[in-house]
């Protein structure tokens, strides 16, 4: 029992990092924008065509993972402020994205096993969170809840193991956006790839990534259903 608790503390602790690391990085960029106010999905687009590739449609967002490249549908995915937005972490987590459709386009085989990690990590972060808790309530600590917690440990450390292949699509990104002269000087340079190189951690915690979505959900309903309660 000792060996999954120290597993499961150890990557809870890396998952933590990861999200407090991308959360401070973003939160300190997000004032920034160019002077050209290209909005991600436009940069998107021109990396794309600097590198000569066709057939990747970049849309708006309406799944669970807001950026996201899918090697399957070869089509980038981002959430609706990255798409319209102009601030430095819009930019980032749009190149980044075209940097793993480059990868494709180069038969870069890590991305699948980058694009299936993602996935994993938070499909079945919820899941597994109910199912801990589950066997905690019905008392059995020691024989599936073990297991629960080397379960998570490992879907976490899979998807560490892979934060390489994104900062290989960052790299890939950043060249094609230097050939585009994207940047006027290297303040604005720097801010965009301090996100885009904070961007390779954001789906270590998965649970994370999908209260984020529900709440974007359910906030504008809520706030409807309110509004529309005090008019009558």
């Amino acid at each position: 029992m000792q060996v999954f608790l120290f597993l499961f503390a150890v990557a809870l602790a890396v998952t933590m990092w990861g999200r407090s690391r991308f959360q401070k990085i973003y939160g300190q960029e997000i004032e920034y924008s160019l002077p050209s106010k290209i909005t991600g999905a436009a940069l998107a687009g021109l990396i794309l065509q600097q590198r000569g590739i066709e057939g990747v449609a970049v849309e708006k967002s309406r799944g669970l993972i807001d950026d996201f490249y899918s090697p399957e549908k070869r089509e980038i995915t981002l959430s609706p402020s990255h798409f319209n937005g102009t601030n430095f972490p819009s930019l980032a987590m749009a190149a980044q994205q075209a940097g793993k459709a480059i990868q494709h386009h180069e038969n870069h085989r890590p991305l699948f096993w980058r694009a299936t990690a993602i996935r994993w990590t938070v499909y079945l972060s919820i899941p597994m969170l109910i199912i801990g808790l589950a066997t905690l309530g019905m008392g059995m600590t020691k024989t599936i809840f073990p297991l629960v917690l080397l379960a998570w440990s490992l879907i976490s450390f899979w998807n560490l193991a892979t934060v390489p292949t994104e900062l290989d699509a960052g790299e890939r990104a950043k060249k094609q956006m230097e050939e585009l002269k994207v940047f006027r000087n290297l303040d604005e340079r720097v801010g965009v790839e301090r996100v885009m190189g904070a961007s390779s951690t954001a789906y270590l915690d998965g649970l994370f990534t999908v209260g984020s979505w529900v709440a974007k959900r359910l906030l504008p309903w809520a706030r409807k259903k309110i509004k529309t309660e005090r008019e009558n």
